[in-house]
């Protein structure tokens, strides 16, 4: 008979150099249901996505080893339908376009709210949530 405590809990790869960004995103997005592998660099991020399966990803624009553009191609590659978003301090309509058109869902600017990546998040991994208020 299964173990219903054992069932998985969706995770995420969160691919961010920035310790207190990957910090805050794991503290967010674990106190809300999910599993988080957190890695710091872009092969490392490869390597996690080749080994398991993960329901969202999300990559920082600037990398130690790469850019999050070139991330997005890579992770892409190995599993296809992977929603990303991107996150940059640096955000522009042009960056997020460019996101979008790699593959990625779009980008979002730093600072954002916990709010607003985990509606973002909770909508590609469990559908659309309707509007209540």
């Amino acid at each position: 008979m299964p173990d219903i405590e054992s069932k998985q809990k969706p995770t995420i790869l969160v691919v961010d150099d920035e310790p207190s960004v990957g910090d805050a995103l794991r503290l967010v997005l674990e106190s809300n249901g999910y599993e988080v592998v957190l890695v710091t660099k872009g092969q490392d991020g490869v390597e996690e996505a080749r080994n398991r399966h993960f329901v969202f990803s999300i990559v920082d624009l600037f990398l130690a080893d790469t850019s999050g553009f070139q991330l997005i191609t890579d992770l892409l590659t190995v599993q296809p339908h992977i929603p990303i978003l991107l996150i940059t301090a640096h955000g522009s309509p042009q960056i997020c376009e460019e996101a979008r058109r790699l593959g990625a869902i779009g980008g979002l600017a730093k600072p954002f709210s916990p709010a607003e990546i985990l509606k973002l998040i909770d909508s590609h991994v469990h559908g659309p949530i309707p509007e209540s208020r």
